[in-house]
């Protein structure tokens, strides 16, 4: 992917919009259709898997909602008036990224599904550590030290 989302056409960002989401649901289908194996096997981690799939949506839920207006596919598009450091956004820079991936992690785990963690690992927290990275670089351009100062008051 390129670091100068900026220079995307209006075609190229609909496809990002449209195939980033798109990456989550499949993750959500592989956990569907794939053989599961509850727990792995061992029923605690079925519940340390709910636990765990019920934080990361809350996470998530409360990201989303302290965002706002400001919630976007791309950090490039419009909407980024202001850097979020309200709620959750006052401890984590990418509370969105860590509740999806908590979510799934505790999907998969509570399903068995060790196709599902697999597609977690090789697809879905690379491509969260990719975005995050390219979200970072864009708010430090445009919100320049105001930014770098918030990024070192956070946690991922």
């Amino acid at each position: 992917m390129m670091d100068n989302l900026e220079s995307l056409s209006p075609n190229q960002r609909f496809a990002l919009n449209v195939c980033i989401p798109l990456v989550y649901f499949l993750a959500l289908m592989v956990a569907w259709v794939a053989p599961k194996y509850f727990g792995f096997g061992f029923r605690p981690l079925v519940y340390i898997g709910l636990s765990s799939g019920l934080t990361g949506l809350l996470l998530w839920f409360l990201a989303m909602f302290y965002l706002g207006n400001s919630l976007n596919v791309l950090p490039s598009l419009p909407g980024r008036h202001k850097v979020v450091t309200s709620g959750i956004y006052k401890y984590l820079r990418h509370p969105l990224y860590v509740g999806i991936t908590l979510t799934l992690f505790g999907l998969f785990l509570a399903c068995g599904s060790l196709a599902g963690m697999i597609y977690l690992f090789i697809i879905v927290i690379p491509l969260n550590l990719l975005r995050a990275r390219l979200e970072e670089k864009a708010l430090a351009r445009q919100f320049g030290q105001t930014y770098l100062i918030y990024k070192k008051r956070t946690l991922f």
